[in-house]
């Protein structure tokens, strides 16, 4: 048990002295409440326990069934929107669909126009369309004529539900099913660490519908396990994320809300530069942050002590993912029922320096399970 909260109850497990000592670490002492009882005692129990379920490093990957035959080659589009982020996406990618010897094309849609970069897509005859964080609504025209030309979409990060050849959509992976999951496991490390009186402000940007789902899982988690936390959203936009605003904005809501104790971002771009904003504003101590798909800076911010815990959601195993899906269309072993095993991505929280170090010297943050590239390299026959 790493958390400080966690340390602190393993002394008292299943009494309600186990709460107290939660609510008294030497973490979260200056941002506890009053002491849970009764019904409250029982709701912090539920949530140790979705805690204490993500609390070690996954060691395997869901995908086990290898493919009958060697997937042909094939020419793949990805469709790179203007957030930094999908550039490393792309690079992702690129590696995933060279481990097959396909050929990857970006599109960019730095101006937002997923349809128009959609259309260079198909008028480059790709055989796949992959996209990240954009539903499809933005491109109905575009998924309408790459379904007629038999083009099918792979997503990731989005709330679009794949149906296969009824919808054109092959995947969706870390979508709001997996949201709804990471979700739920970061709102209940706060009520855990805060003692049942986390008053949380949620940093998200609502254009990304996947990050609506998310808030909307910590929002219900903590009304069903942590009665006595609350949640603020500040919404941001992308224009304000590429613009350096996001830290402003955060530091001016705090002082406007000091009651607020921890700051929870639905994804690592949301925490650029925010710790040092809070420091030079004297409000460091005010709150804790936590956020989601922790990334390098981010784990560095754990082990320094200036972030209290960031869940490892893998970025780039969820490009290999995504790329497994098509590797399976393409020799007509593609399967609902393998996708939606496949798209609750393994993960893990970091809430303490000595997990945060291992993860710091890494560019993008944790990979993903150990020898996870080999497993899908073996499962594909490359």
């Amino acid at each position: 048990m790493r958390t400080s909260a966690r340390r602190a109850t393993a002394l008292v497990a299943g009494l309600l002295v186990a709460v107290l000592a939660a609510c008294g670490s030497s973490d979260s002492s200056d941002k506890g409440g009053a002491s849970p009882s009764g019904a409250a005692s029982a709701d912090l129990a539920a949530a140790r326990a979705v805690v204490d379920k993500y609390s070690s490093v996954p060691t395997s990957i869901v995908q086990d069934k290898p493919l009958g035959s060697a997937p042909p080659e094939k020419k793949v589009a990805f469709i790179q929107c203007a957030d930094p982020n999908c550039a490393t996406l792309a690079g992702f990618m690129k590696d995933a669909t060279g481990a097959l010897g396909w050929k990857l094309v970006t599109f960019s849609a730095s101006a937002g126009d997923y349809g128009a970069a959609i259309q260079q897509a198909i008028d480059a005859k790709v055989d796949y369309i992959s996209i990240t964080g954009i539903p499809i609504a933005l491109y109905k025209p575009q998924m309408d004529e790459a379904k007629a030309k038999g083009i099918p979409l792979f997503h990731c990060y989005n709330t679009d539900v794949p149906a296969g050849p009824q919808n054109n959509l092959y995947s969706d992976c870390f979508d709001s099913t997996a949201a709804n999951v990471y979700g739920k496991a970061m709102a209940d490390w706060m009520a855990v660490d805060a003692g049942g009186s986390a008053k949380v402000l949620a940093v998200t940007i609502p254009s990304y519908p996947i990050l609506t789902a998310q808030v909307d899982s910590v929002q219900a988690e903590l009304g069903k396990n942590c009665p006595g936390c609350k949640l603020d959203k500040l919404e941001v936009t992308v224009n304000d994320l590429a613009g350096g605003a996001v830290p402003q904005n955060v530091t001016s809501y705090l002082q406007a809300h000091p009651d607020i104790n921890y700051v929870y971002f639905t994804y690592n771009g949301l925490a650029g530069g925010v710790p040092a904003a809070l420091k030079a504003a004297g409000m460091a101590k005010q709150v804790k942050l936590v956020g989601t798909q922790g990334n390098q800076p981010q784990f560095a911010d754990v082990a320094s002590g200036t972030a209290a815990a960031w869940s490892a959601l893998p970025e780039e195993f969820a490009m290999w993912t995504m790329v497994d899906q098509m590797a399976r269309l393409s020799v007509n072993e593609w399967s609902l029922e393998n996708e939606r095993a496949a798209a609750v991505p393994p993960f893990y929280i970091v809430d303490a320096p000595e997990l945060a170090k291992d993860l710091v010297g890494l560019d993008h943050g944790w990979p993903g399970p150990a020898g996870y590239k080999d497993t899908f390299k073996k499962l594909w026959g490359v």
